[in-house]
């Protein structure tokens, strides 16, 4: 097999979606397979499958309830992998998502911080997958990012996980690695090399000890320093130095994600003054994603992980730059080419001028035309991305999209898969704090990375 295997979607009998679910189970190109986002779901009769479930009588004593959840959803993902070519052992990078809230309809309006009334459920579902998940994972683990969102899309569930894992035929060997400079206590790999690329996990402003480090704490008693700033600048300091520590080049970082609470949404302005710094020219993609919270440190603003490109591996990097789409904002590419994948900044239904056409949400709101309108402008600017960077949107491979309202779940559904018809990418589903989308007006954004095949 060679570093730059086609796309194929495959199918798998016991941990597959119904047909009104856009996702595959698993997809894979490259030398890797991308899981969806998983859940222990019985997405045929409604509830959790089986084996999550505990006893209605006796919930407190037959068995952990975010344990069994765990079990299952890495049992979903252990099936999934080994009809790919793939396993657990092979994962170099694992996402997982915790929900806020457990209910369904609309969430009450406004913004209220999470930290003061939902930080311990947090750390349970948090200390308990962990604990879950070295039942599965035992050494060498994928670099990791784990947020809470506000919701997910089934109620009853504690936890959601991704992967990208090393197809077993790849020829390339996965390294993972440690660094004193940012030493978690998860017990995730901080960094994983694997052919073409690095990825970190996500880093959070913190020394793991008393909190904010020293670096990212600005006065308190007077008015001066951005406390966003300060997180985001310490943080990046600290990928930095591991990456490099690894053998990258902090100029080949081809793709950042940064996870913000939304006061750290607020501070996009400032957040960009400190991007232009690390990168005055020819800056990453990068994807901005609303989370209720930063795990591991609390009243956190800021996460981040990145990717990086290795080019004595095959991981080249290429700015991919088109006029047929809208032009970046923020201080970022519109996507970056690298081996054999192309990664793209976040994507909204925007306009040019920002705030999507809202006539259709003020005068037909019920209708949720806006929401298909959105979605639709999504796909127009990420098939001219990919037209420019030599592939197409339908050879996408993973999509995690950020919704501001789950009510508009049915509405996305509908919508998303109108591209994809050599078969859907492995996506995820995730409800973010309303109004805090990137560009206000926006219903949703879509982080998407897409197979360039061998030409």
């Amino acid at each position: 097999m060679t570093q730059n295997s086609p796309r194929v979607v495959h199918d798998v009998p016991d941990a597959s979606f119904p047909d009104w679910y856009p996702s595959s189970p698993v997809v894979t190109a490259g030398p890797f397979a991308f899981t969806a986002s998983m859940s222990a779901t019985d997405f045929d009769n409604g509830g959790l499958a089986e084996a999550a479930q505990v006893e209605p009588g006796l919930p407190l004593h037959r068995g952990h309830p975010v344990k069994k959840q765990v079990r299952e959803v890495y049992r979903r993902l252990d099936s999934a992998l080994t009809v790919a070519g793939s396993s657990l052992e092979q994962g170099v990078c694992i996402n997982q998502w915790q929900p806020t809230f457990h209910t369904d309809g609309h969430l009450e309006p406004g913004w209220t911080p999470r930290y003061q009334t939902h930080w311990e459920d947090w750390r349970f579902v948090a200390h308990s997958y962990i604990q879950g998940r070295d039942e599965f994972l035992l050494s060498d683990r994928p670099a990791s990012c784990l947020l809470p969102v506000e919701r997910l899309v089934a109620t009853d569930t504690h936890v959601e996980i991704q992967l990208i894992s090393l197809l077993d035929g790849s020829g390339i060997e996965k390294r993972a690695y440690a660094h004193d400079v940012h030493s978690p206590l998860g017990g995730y790999s901080v960094g994983v090399e694997s052919g073409p690329y690095l990825f970190s996990a996500g880093f959070i402003p913190t020394d793991f000890e008393s909190g904010l480090h020293p670096n990212a704490r600005v006065p308190q008693h007077i008015w001066y320093g951005n406390q966003v700033a300060a997180e985001t600048d310490e943080t990046l300091r600290q990928i930095r130095i591991t990456m490099e520590a690894a053998g990258g080049d902090w100029r080949d970082v081809i793709k950042v994600v940064i996870y913000l609470t939304p006061e750290g949404v607020r501070q996009l302005p400032a957040i960009d003054e400190v991007w232009a710094r690390h990168w005055p020219t020819d800056p990453p993609a990068r994807t901005v994603v609303p989370v209720s919270g930063i795990g591991g440190v609390k009243g956190g603003n800021v996460e981040i992980y990145v990717v990086v490109a290795r080019p004595g591996h095959g991981g080249d990097r290429h700015i991919i730059r088109t006029d047929n789409a809208l032009a970046p904002i923020g201080h970022q590419a519109q996507a970056v080419r690298s081996g054999p994948l192309l990664f793209l900044s976040a994507q909204l239904g925007r306009t040019a001028s920002g705030a999507p056409d809202g006539a259709f949400a003020r005068s037909l709101p019920h209708t949720r035309r806006h929401i298909v309108d959105q979605v639709r402008r999504i796909h127009e600017d990420v098939a001219a991305i990919c037209e420019a960077a030599g592939t197409s949107i339908e050879n996408a491979v993973r999509a995690d999209l950020f919704l501001s309202d789950l009510e508009d779940l049915p509405t996305v559904f509908q919508a998303w898969p109108e591209p994809f018809t050599n078969g859907l990418p492995a996506a995820g589903f995730y409800e973010v704090p309303r109004d805090f989308q990137e560009v206000p007006g926006c219903a949703l954004s879509v982080d998407l990375i897409v197979h360039i095949p061998e030409q």
